[in-house]
């Protein structure tokens, strides 16, 4: 396949080179199958999904682009944050590539989430938090889940609260506990996490899960934990003897 003339993101109707027109050197695909994709850089991994890139730059300095285009998340982490509209004011970056970009950001946590079914119990604070770590580590606000559990902490739901604060995650008993008696959980887990990146619980968190320990007790289910998740961090208030 040789060049052709498409409408990108950033730029009208540029010319591009594919994967073999670079020099052999450059062709991360190459590097890959002699080395193994162990031996590429971030960029030359992305660029080999890129495929191709401008009349301007290859598909590796394209992904180097689109790698230093968030203005505080550098590297593979912006991937999480940046919007379809940010990507596509990168001159080589189109709906399609968009796209797919967001959707291997996406696949990316869901990856991190995979376990194997017989591992499949949340009753270890450290399973639970590399278990959402990746989904909710990148998130800019405060957002909580709740997980309700059976009598042999095996997930039976998790539920998403979004505060729309980056202040505090507001939690509501009555709301969790309905839920938890729809679901006829035994117990329930409560995470969150803090944009920050820093899990240090706040009082306001302390007094959220006194709240809500009490209010199970009253209907026998029982708080089994209240995580707090920051990069690559995590506090567990039960190990800290909040529970």
């Amino acid at each position: 396949m040789g060049r052709q003339c498409v409408e990108l993101g950033g730029c009208m109707s540029q010319q591009f080179y594919t994967m073999k027109e670079l020099p052999v050197s450059e062709r991360p695909y190459e590097k890959a199958k002699e080395q193994g994709v162990t031996a590429l850089s971030d960029a030359e991994l992305l660029a080999v999904l890129l495929k191709t890139g401008t009349h301007e730059k290859n598909s590796v300095e394209l992904a180097r682009e689109v790698l230093a285009l968030h203005p505080v998340h550098k590297g593979l982490l912006g991937l999480y944050y940046l919007t379809d509209k940010q990507l596509k004011k990168v001159c080589g970056i189109g709906e399609v590539k968009a796209i797919q970009l967001q959707c291997m950001a996406e696949l990316s946590k869901r990856l991190a989430r995979q376990r194997k079914p017989e591992r499949a119990r949340f009753d270890s604070p450290e399973y639970i938090a590399r278990y959402f770590m990746e989904e909710m580590r990148t998130l800019e606000t405060e957002q909580t889940r709740v997980l309700y559990l059976d009598n042999r902490c095996r997930l039976i739901h998790c539920e998403r609260i979004f505060s729309g604060s980056v202040a505090a995650c507001v939690l509501h008993p009555r709301e969790v506990l309905k839920k938890g008696l729809q679901y006829d959980a035994s117990c329930f887990v409560l995470i969150h996490n803090h944009p920050s990146g820093d899990p240090t619980p706040s009082q306001a968190d302390l007094d959220a899960t006194i709240r809500m320990k009490k209010a199970g007790e009253m209907i026998e289910i029982s708080l089994l934990d209240h995580l707090i998740l920051g990069d690559y961090q995590y506090v567990s208030l039960k190990e800290r003897g909040h529970i």
